[in-house]
Order: structure tokens, then sequence, then C-alpha cells
């Protein structure tokens, strides 16, 4: 399996402890099992969402363009060397600078 294989199903059991902490308190306070429902669900989601992110930014390799002011990038989450070096050239050699943001 690959990383982020890894990192979705950690991701997903962190964000299931905290819906499920969190719909257990709601239920204890007789809250409406749709609403515990929807802020399980709701609390899930953003947990999952989040970890994925920052693992993914704390592991990805990005590129910039090193025009001074310009704003290109690319992040690569899980690339082999062959590809990342491919990516840099195209952010090195990238056509759309942008006139506005240049300054």
């Amino acid at each position: 399996m690959k990383l982020r294989h890894f990192r979705l199903i950690g991701a997903s059991l962190v964000g299931a402890s905290v819906a499920w902490t969190a719909a257990s308190r709601l239920h204890s306070y007789d809250v409406p099992a749709a609403l515990t429902m929807a802020c399980s669900l709701a609390l899930f989601a953003n947990v999952m969402a989040a970890i994925n992110h920052v693992v993914e930014v704390a592991f990805s390799t990005t590129h910039r363009c090193r025009v001074p002011g310009c704003h290109f990038r690319v992040r690569l989450p899980d690339a082999d060397a062959v590809e990342s070096r491919r990516w840099q050239e195209a952010a090195a050699a990238h056509p759309a600078h942008d006139p506005a943001r240049l300054g």
C-alpha cells in the first residue's frame, strides 16, 4: 500500500474517534438523533480532511517559479524522482506569468 492509503486510514480512524466522542456526549444530553448524526458526520469529515491536508503538506514536494513576484507553484504529494524533475522544469519555464502580480 502507498503512503496515502495509510494516511487516509489513519485520518479516518482519528475522525471516527472524534465523531464517536462527540456523539456520545451529545446523546447524554438527549440531543435528537438526527442532530447528533449531523454533528458527528460534520466532525468526522472536517477532522479527516484537516489531518489529510496537514500530512500531505508536510510530506509533499513543492516547486515554485524562480521569477521574483511570480506566484506559480506545483505541489506533488506522492511523486517519484522523474515526475518531480519534470514538474521542476515546468515550474521554471511556465508561460503563465501574471503581469498584475509581478508588481
